[in-house]
């Protein structure tokens, strides 16, 4: 799996970048981070002839990270998202679902987002990451972090 990274006009919206990201990867579901001016898609697919691998971090390693995500907790099929200032919950929430790494630091910054079927939350995490098993760190690099609308961009772990 390689990182592209494209330019994009800010004025892209998500359900747009999701259908120009699947055209460009041929149908395939990858992960992608909307940055703003630009958009980092990784996948098998060759997007650009210069993608990148990420970093091989060993057992131990720490990086800084990276993450988008929509925090909730669920019961039976509704979500409730967590309120804007409660971090604490937030933080909470990524801790539970960091496979093959812990968390050492945390930055929390979240916005309610609308959607064509409402509205959503977007946390935008930075951290310091320290692996604890190689395998899984390496499949949630592949993956994404579970329980994260990748239609929207979020769950795909971008680390230094």
């Amino acid at each position: 799996m390689l990182d592209h990274t494209i330019p994009k006009p800010n004025s892209v919206g998500p359900y747009e970048l999701h259908q120009i990201v699947e055209g460009l990867t041929d149908g395939e579901r990858p992960l992608f981070y909307d940055a703003g001016d630009h958009v980092v898609i990784r996948s098998n697919a060759n997007v650009t002839p210069h993608g990148k691998e990420q970093p091989k971090l060993k057992l131990g390693d720490m990086s800084v990270f990276r993450l988008r995500a929509s925090c909730f907790a669920q019961t039976k099929r509704t979500r409730h998202y967590f309120p804007l200032g409660d971090w604490r919950s937030r933080h909470k929430w990524l801790k539970k679902r960091a496979r093959g790494f812990e968390i050492i630091q945390l930055h929390s910054r979240a916005k309610s987002i609308a959607i064509k079927s409402g509205r959503m939350d977007q946390t935008d995490f930075t951290g310091v990451l320290k692996v604890t098993d190689v395998e899984e760190f390496n499949e949630t690099l592949k993956s994404g972090v579970s329980g994260c609308p990748r239609a929207f961009g979020f769950g795909m772990l971008l680390i230094q």
